[in-house]
């Protein structure tokens, strides 16, 4: 009998980004390189690494004109491609993993873990970075257009390296490659109660651009449009808000010994100085080009409200000063308010599934529902993902994985079902159309596949009626 001895995890191995028109001549071909990681690896390595992903990049294009290399698979590593810009190539390497098996006749055996990582889950997070490097600076065009090219390359090394230190490339499900939001489930009432004290913030402060409210990493409301509230929302989750954290309670230890004062206004908005705020690139309501704003995050009682303005728009501490006046006395009764309500709703015995979300527009993690059966739902039409697959008592691995292999393939066809069973005691049912997909493991170890499905039907009828989806 083979047993286990040890093991290795896929972990990073590199990530880089280069340019193809850059350093054509010999012996400058390091000029491709606008930023790699690790940083430690010598210039041969980089160059080296670069060389061949370019390679690679032109070899595939003879072959596939309606688009880019995405990824190449050896038996250790797993490396994926994504075309940011023209010319410019984000390229990332992984390394699968193994574990080391011992044989009966003493012969040590490596196995190489390759189902370990999935190419769509590693281009998404790709695709998240580039993301979220054009909320903050826009393109990398657009960098080497006001700061050149060593300007370029500082501040692509700034930004990815502090988001490498925030995001685990290697890692994720299907959530990372949908990249949607959950959105809070409030009663209509508390739902009005919040629009209406945004749109007094903006009636009474007209330079104001655009508003959203969050309460505990999910969207109540937002006035940018869909790609921007992606991209804001994983913003303020993996990289402003525990930078923040750590910062105020950094701040709390180093002031604790002090004498007990009013609490500041400004220990209410995210940032440093007199005028905290930090400048993003957005589109507003109806999408457009990216235009520069400054971006203000205001944090009370577990909500969190994000308020842009105009670049030209001057900040000055007057203007906090009247913002957290206004929203203050309001912003904590809605966070107490919305927080006792969604206690009553965890309490509850059936708190829905696909959840329309009420006014809120709907989806979050957990809910209730049967024991038998959880579940991840999208909805690709406003982002909202709502999943009772992740949390305390999750689901094994292999069934996550299975998941996003599903979606692979049922994304190929637009619409229909998908059945799996990924092992003994789990059964896997997808089901995409209407721009909505969805995705059930049952657990039912003695259960047929024709058991599974009429248990799944029962639930889409009891809870997906309203909204989806296919028969």
């Amino acid at each position: 009998m083979a047993t286990q001895t040890t093991s290795s995890e896929p972990k990073l191995v590199n990530i880089f980004i280069f340019n193809a028109n850059y350093g054509q001549k010999e012996g400058h071909e390091h000029e491709k390189i606008l930023y790699y990681h690790p940083s430690s690896a010598d210039l041969d390595t980089q160059v080296r690494q670069v060389g061949l992903a370019e390679a690679i990049t032109r070899f595939s294009s003879t072959f596939k004109k309606d688009g880019d290399c995405e990824a190449v698979h050896t038996q250790k590593t797993r490396q994926v491609f994504y075309q940011a810009e023209p010319d410019v190539w984000m390229v990332m390497t992984v390394s699968v993993g193994w574990v080391w098996r011992e044989r009966d006749g003493g012969i040590g055996v490596r196995e190489y873990q390759g189902e370990a990582v999935q190419d769509t889950v590693l281009r998404a997070r790709l695709l998240a970075a580039y993301t979220a490097l054009s909320l903050t600076h826009h393109s990398m065009e657009s960098l080497l257009n006001t700061k050149g090219v060593q300007g370029l390359r500082a501040a692509l090394t700034t930004f990815m390296n502090s988001y490498l230190a925030s995001v685990e490339m290697w890692g994720g499900d299907i959530l990372a490659v949908w990249g949607g939001v959950s959105f809070v489930p409030l009663d209509r009432q508390t739902f009005l109660r919040v629009h209406c004290c945004l749109s007094l913030l903006q009636s009474s402060v007209p330079t104001i651009a655009h508003t959203a409210f969050f309460y505990a990493h999910q969207v109540v409301w937002c006035g940018l449009c869909l790609e921007d509230l992606r991209a804001l929302s994983h913003y303020l989750n993996t990289q402003l808000l525990p930078s923040h954290v750590h910062t105020s309670h950094s701040s709390s230890s180093s002031s604790s010994s002090s004498s007990s004062a009013p609490c500041s206004y400004l220990s209410r908005f995210v940032g440093q100085g007199v005028t905290p705020g930090s400048r993003v690139y957005v589109r507003g309501e109806e999408g457009g080009e990216l235009r520069p704003h400054h971006l203000l995050v205001y944090i009370l009682a577990g909500a969190t409200v994000c308020i842009t303005l105009a670049e030209t728009e001057v900040l000055t501490p007057h203007l906090f000063e009247k913002i957290d006046r206004l929203l203050e006395s309001k912003v904590s009764q809605l966070a107490s308010d919305i927080g006792e309500q969604l206690g009553k709703k965890s309490n509850s015995t059936d708190g829905g599934l696909a959840g329309g979300g009420g006014a809120g527009g709907g989806g979050g993690t957990g809910g209730g529902g049967s024991s038998n059966f959880r579940y991840v739902y999208h909805n690709h039409m406003n982002l909202a993902t709502k999943t009772t697959l992740h949390g305390v008592h999750g689901v094994p691995v292999e069934v996550m994985r299975s998941i996003t292999n599903l979606y692979t393939d049922m994304r190929k066809c637009g619409s229909g079902e998908g059945v799996v069973k990924p092992g003994e005691d789990h059964w896997v049912v997808g089901r995409r159309g209407d721009g909505r997909e969805f995705y059930v493991v049952v657990s039912h170890k003695n259960a047929n596949l024709v058991q599974v499905t009429d248990e799944v039907n029962r639930m889409c009828a009891s809870h997906f009626s309203n909204i989806f989806l296919i028969e």
